[in-house]
């Protein structure tokens, strides 16, 4: 049994902000406004390298956080992490309110129809953070066919169980005439 944390994906790093050596986090969701600095956490390079940093100080600023670094103290050594996740450990985590999951909660769920509720043998893969909104990526359950990229909205995605592990789709065919 591994005894490596689970941890999920919070916010991505973008721009420096200032001459103090602040960097913008952007992020989806309320789950940074209990955070109280300091803290250590990990962030990912866009290749799956992690890396722990120590936050000393967290900002609300407009639709998005600033983050001071320990150790970081002018926009250019700060910039490294520009593009870069960071990763919270699930315990950690504030519960999400009911009707709220997590977007890393979808991997692994079996796709079903919604208009026929019977399973389309594919399963989601990836949730891709994407300006507008999160995309899922599913593939098929045997391991060959096509990809399959829906965005995560009402209006392609229907209700999903975590303990039956499926997700339904709406419309499914309209993914394969494009």
């Amino acid at each position: 049994m591994s005894t490596k944390p689970s941890l999920v994906k919070v916010g991505v790093i973008g721009s420096s902000h200032g001459i103090k050596g602040f960097i913008k986090l952007f992020t989806e969701g309320d789950t940074l406004l209990s955070a109280k600095a300091p803290l250590s956490c990990i962030v990912e390079d866009p290749r799956g390298n992690q890396t722990s940093i120590h936050i000393e100080e967290i900002k609300q600023n407009g639709n998005h956080f600033l983050l001071k670094l320990k150790g970081y103290e002018t926009p250019e050594t700060v910039v490294k992490y520009r593009g870069f996740s960071l990763l919270w450990k699930r315990e950690e985590l504030p519960q999400p309110k009911d009707g709220e999951i997590y977007t890393e909660d979808l991997v692994g769920l079996l796709a079903l129809s919604k208009e026929t509720n019977a399973p389309l043998a594919y399963i989601v893969t990836q949730v891709i953070d994407n300006p507008a909104h999160p995309i899922l990526e599913l593939k098929p359950t045997a391991g060959e066919g096509e990809t399959v990229l829906i965005p995560f909205l009402n209006l392609f995605v229907g209700d999903w169980n975590l303990e039956s592990k499926t997700i339904e789709i709406i419309h499914w065919e309209q993914w394969f005439e494009v």
